[in-house]
């Protein structure tokens, strides 16, 4: 499979160490006057090694887990990035913003209890923006696949998924050759890259998982339903035009409603109290009928009958 979309390279944080149970941070600070800032790079260097922390001092703010910042720090710091305050030790609770702090001077035990605290914040920030992300691009792949369907797309299309692997979608037969099975496509966190055009005499090295886009689709959307992915609104009423293919029908209630909006033309809030699904689950289901072409428009249902 040819190398597309690589992920970013890892910091020292986000590798961590390699023995289990140690914990890294890189600490950076902004904003302190040079005596505070000389005494949190001699405690990082101090108690590097301590508490299962590994602690590194970097001179880029921006590439830091922890930013030590001054006590009235009102700049917005993106997560998984934790912010602590140094606050003087005759600052009371109430005057103090909410967050980790440490007060100044400051000291060895005090610092201790800071960075196991500021790691383990981490560990949730970044365990919190990893799901995001990965939600992010599920939508996106899914995004890219129904809007090259809708815009009758019959190209082939190479598209990276990060870490060296790929997807190559043929529209005009509908299948795809994938690196990945799709239980692993679907649970990975991805890295979407451009999508790309994949001439019919591109090799295929290493191993291949066969798919069909109808498939994918249908797995996309039921992933993005359990995270509570929010759907777009679509008006007006529909009617299937026929079964979907089995994947389609692996939810709860999902025959029950394939089985009603067969029967007649309905409005999502018709369908929902039909099949019993929530208006949630519907809308997912009608945006995959509709990019899989199973779902048509009343009106276009009605001049089809015979």
């Amino acid at each position: 499979m040819p190398e597309r979309a690589d992920p970013p390279a890892a910091s020292p944080a986000s590798t961590n160490a390699s023995l289990p149970g140690v914990r890294s941070l890189d600490i950076a600070a902004i904003g302190l006057d040079a005596r505070d800032r000389a005494v949190l790079v001699s405690m990082t260097r101090l108690l590097d090694g301590q508490s299962g922390l590994r602690l590194r001092w970097v001179e880029d703010a921006n590439a830091c887990t922890t930013l030590f910042v001054p006590h009235d720090w009102s700049h917005y710091v993106a997560p998984p990035r934790v912010l602590v305050r140094l606050t003087p030790r005759d600052t009371k609770a109430a005057d103090s913003p909410r967050g980790l702090a440490v007060a100044s001077p400051v000291r060895v035990n005090g610092m201790t209890e800071v960075l196991e605290a500021a790691a383990a914040l981490y560990d949730l920030a970044r365990s919190a923006v990893q799901r995001e992300h990965a939600r992010m691009a599920l939508h996106a792949l899914r995004d890219l696949l129904v809007g090259a369907l809708l815009a009758g797309e019959r190209r082939r299309t190479l598209l990276g998924v990060g870490g060296g692997h790929a997807l190559v979608v043929d529209f005009r037969t509908g299948e795809i050759s994938s690196s990945l099975p799709q239980a692993e496509l679907l649970q990975r966190p991805l890295q979407l890259a451009e999508p790309q055009r994949a001439p019919d005499t591109t090799p295929w090295p290493g191993e291949s998982h066969p798919l069909r886009v109808s498939t994918l689709l249908w797995g996309l959307t039921h992933t993005l339903i359990d995270q509570g992915v929010s759907p777009r609104t679509i008006n007006g009423r529909y009617q299937l035009k026929g079964a979907p293919e089995p994947a389609a029908l692996t939810r709860p209630s999902a025959p029950r409603l394939v089985a009603a909006w067969t029967q007649r033309a309905m409005g999502v809030g018709e369908a929902a109290a039909a099949s019993g699904l929530s208006a949630f689950e519907v809308l997912w289901f009608l945006s995959t009928a509709l990019a899989l072409g199973i779902a048509v428009p009343a009106g276009e249902a009605e001049a089809s009958a015979p």
